[in-house]
């Protein structure tokens, strides 16, 4: 990828997207995925292949399959990146899943603020979030969750979601400097359809302690309850939302049509 003069990455050197897979050959919300990577490619002044689904798959032929592949199930992650140094070079890096539907632990870390039109895209320059994630792993946590103006904006590898006293489903969008998520997307949609009202907004540090319960959302860790923030207990042993996070994927990702083949 590109860089500078002291070999800093650089926001508009490249837009990624990392999408679920099955560790065989489909892709779940491809086209989701596609959409996004347009949209912050955009914002981005990126210029994309004409043909980028077919260079996307064509990439895909070198991936290998994992050995617990399932058809149709969330067993590992593809991360698309399309290096806009490298005459927009398509590359394609894969991994499994090793954290998923479980209880976890956070810790916060200030997040990494860019210029209006960069924050909250997937860009070049990913390095913060990056480094986000090795500290709660130094710290033997499982998140970090990025903090801006004394509120919760993202997570380094999920987006959190919180339950409050009232019923009420919260969570902070892209406005407020996070990353849209797609798997959050899915989510929020089938809340509403399971009765929870849903409201953008701050996830502050009172809402956050009087939080009934707090699940991260991503496409590698699913639906996984915050029990703990920087060593601070996050609601009680009530998970009626995360059981029904995990319904809604289980559900989404059960319908074959959500997902997209990769190869012919």
């Amino acid at each position: 990828m590109g860089r500078d003069e002291s070999g800093q990455s650089r926001p508009r050197d490249s837009v990624f997207t990392t999408v679920t897979w099955d560790g065989l050959c489909h892709f779940a919300d491809f086209q989701t995925h596609l959409n996004r990577l347009t949209n912050h490619a955009e914002r981005l002044r990126l210029m994309l292949p004409e043909n980028l689904e077919s260079e996307i798959k064509r990439a895909f032929d070198k991936i290998q399959s994992l050995q617990n592949g399932e058809l149709n199930q969330p067993m590992g992650l593809v991360k698309i990146v399309i290096d806009c140094n490298s005459q927009s070079t398509v590359q394609l890096s894969a991994r499994p899943i090793t954290l998923r539907d479980e209880e976890i632990e956070a810790i916060t870390v200030p997040a990494p603020r860019w210029n209006r039109k960069i924050t909250g895209t997937k860009h070049g320059d990913w390095a913060p979030y990056h480094q986000a994630r090795v500290k709660a792993d130094s710290e033997g946590s499982d998140l970090a969750l990025l903090v801006h103006e004394f509120s919760i904006i993202d997570g380094d590898r999920a987006s959190p979601i919180l339950l409050d006293e009232d019923g009420v489903v919260w969570y902070s969008n892209s406005e407020q400097g996070g990353v849209e998520s797609i798997t959050r997307s899915i989510i929020l949609k089938g809340l509403e359809v399971h009765g929870f009202p849903v409201q953008n907004g701050k996830l502050t540090e009172r809402i956050v302690a009087r939080a009934h319960e707090m699940v991260a959302l991503g496409s590698g860790m699913g639906a996984s309850r915050i029990i703990t923030i920087d060593g601070e207990d996050i609601g009680g042993s009530a998970d009626a939302l995360t059981q029904v996070c995990r319904q809604i994927l289980s559900q989404h990702y059960a319908d074959s049509n959500n997902w997209t083949k990769m190869v012919d």
